[in-house]
């Protein structure tokens, strides 16, 4: 349960971390970090727990997965609706395998050519730091490629999103956060170069 959110400001903090979420997304592979707003909410989950309270309404759909907890606090503080498949946020805690990765992606919306931002963003815990590996990046909002250093297992996520091989301008979004509060967002149409 959220302890002691009384600093905790539900518009200023998460009008800071949309617009840094934003700056993010616009800047594919760039790590902007929403500590000082996500310790304020003191909670084992505060990092996934102040996305959600900054992306999701009573008209917005989610989905956890095998995280309890998580799901009870949003539910709780949100009011979104939970939906297994097609969710416009999913939340994922856990480490999974290739497998897994793939059923998640093929449950994700890519959105509809009418409207390709209804797609799926999935909301990604993992320690970025641990055994960097380079993966160079193209798409848009990159100026020809860019090179950064990511865990195994995003490198895993991305190029498992790029399998999906969806049709233009469809696609599914991705935030990777740790519980530091680094977030690194690659955006649908941002692709492993190569």
């Amino acid at each position: 349960m959220v302890q002691n959110s009384i600093t905790f400001d539900y518009v200023h903090d998460c009008q800071e971390t949309f617009r840094l979420m934003l700056h993010a997304i616009s800047n594919p592979g760039e790590i902007v970090n929403i500590k000082n707003h996500s310790d304020k909410l003191k909670d084992d989950f505060s990092h996934m727990l102040l996305l959600a309270v900054t992306l999701l309404d009573k008209e917005t759909s989610y989905c956890v997965l095998d995280n309890e907890e998580l799901d009870k606090l949003i539910a709780q503080l949100t009011y979104a609706y939970y939906k297994d498949e097609n969710a416009d946020y999913i939340f994922v805690s856990e480490k999974y395998s290739y497998e897994k990765m793939i059923d998640i992606l093929i449950k994700s919306s890519p959105g509809t050519l009418v409207n390709p931002h209804a797609n799926t963003t999935l909301i990604i815990c993992d320690d970025m730091l641990g055994n960097p590996i380079s993966l160079c990046l193209e798409g848009p909002g990159i100026k020809d490629s860019k090179t950064i250093e990511v865990s195994d297992y995003i490198k895993q996520w991305i190029s498992t999103r790029d399998l999906m091989e969806y049709e233009y301008p469809l696609g599914v979004d991705l935030f990777f956060i740790t519980k530091e509060g680094e977030l690194l967002s690659i955006p649908r149409k941002v692709k492993m170069k190569g």
